[in-house]
């Protein structure tokens, strides 16, 4: 994934930052045991959010344990123990990273080709254990080409297949998902597309590469594209986008029943997902990262 789905770590309550963490420690020492030592850099925000997500739709609650980390040996830290689920979303990381890097160098971003090859071995690990979510993947990507070929100048039909294999993934890893959680999941696809479009929209403008809102909005001189000014003439356009989504998303969280994770989850939905919406409207370069 891309690594927008992040807590505002500002306003967070320690404890649940203390939790946040652990759940993304524990799917880095998991990804570690089951694939190469390097497997564990595919680690990202996004995920261990859907960690804790399925944790709580199966109202689950992981064991916390104290070990130490492979860039820390020294301190031993909190991490959730390697669950089924855990292990589960390890592999959905896996192939949503192998599918990524394999999109990235059809976009002809050279230097993740020699990274492609680094990863086959624990993608076929993940397809092997999770063939359904593969599929939806596979199927997703294969529709969002043929609509990036036809330059789709609808910007929420260019989103719709990446909110639909977000949302299609987890059913294959659990089936407690009803109509609020999958709503919430499509919304949440859908954001997570739009803000990497944003943030990446004038390197896809130099590379010649599709995207949806230059697609949509942009037809003057692509070597004279500026993103300020870009953001500036459409901001009511792209806000708006955004906080359609964004407000069905809130709508159908406040509808699901948080079990396990609430405080990480809920500080994610209601300040975290604001705080990059407006950092991306103010025109950054990149949504900032939350380090943990």
């Amino acid at each position: 994934m891309f690594g927008y789905i992040i807590p505002d770590k500002m306003n967070m309550y320690i404890k649940d930052f203390t939790s946040f963490r652990a759940y993304y420690c524990g799917l880095c020492k998991s990804l570690g045991k089951s694939g190469a030592p390097h497997t564990r850099f595919l680690t990202n925000y996004d995920t261990t959010f859907l960690s804790v997500l399925i944790h709580s739709l199966e109202e689950i609650e992981p064991e916390i344990k104290k070990g130490v980390c492979v860039l820390n040996p020294l301190k031993k830290k909190p991490f959730a123990a390697d669950d089924e689920i855990t292990k589960k979303v390890a592999d959905l990381t896996a192939l949503f990273a192998y599918y990524k890097i394999k999109d990235d160098v059809i976009d002809g971003k050279r230097g993740r080709a020699f990274i492609k090859p680094l990863f086959y071995s624990r993608y076929k690990k993940a397809k092997k254990r999770l063939p359904q979510a593969d599929a939806v993947i596979k199927r997703e990507y294969e529709r969002l080409r043929e609509l990036e070929k036809d330059n789709c100048r609808s910007v929420d039909i260019a989103a719709d297949p990446f909110a639909v294999m977000l949302k299609d993934c987890v059913k294959t890893i659990t089936d407690k998902t009803d109509i609020y959680a999958e709503d919430f999941l499509y919304n949440l696809g859908k954001l997570v597309y739009l803000f990497d479009a944003i943030d990446d929209i004038d390197k896809d403008i130099k590379r010649g590469c599709y995207n949806p809102f230059a697609a949509a909005y942009f037809e003057g001189d692509k070597s004279k594209f500026n993103r300020d000014e870009f953001l500036k003439e459409n901001r009511d356009k792209i806000e708006f986008l955004l906080t359609v989504g964004y407000n069905k998303l809130r709508e159908d969280y406040d509808k699901m029943k948080i079990t396990v994770g609430e405080g990480v989850l809920s500080n994610t939905v209601y300040l975290g997902l604001p705080m990059q919406i407006e950092r991306l409207l103010k025109g950054e370069v990149k949504c900032a990262k939350t380090r943990l």
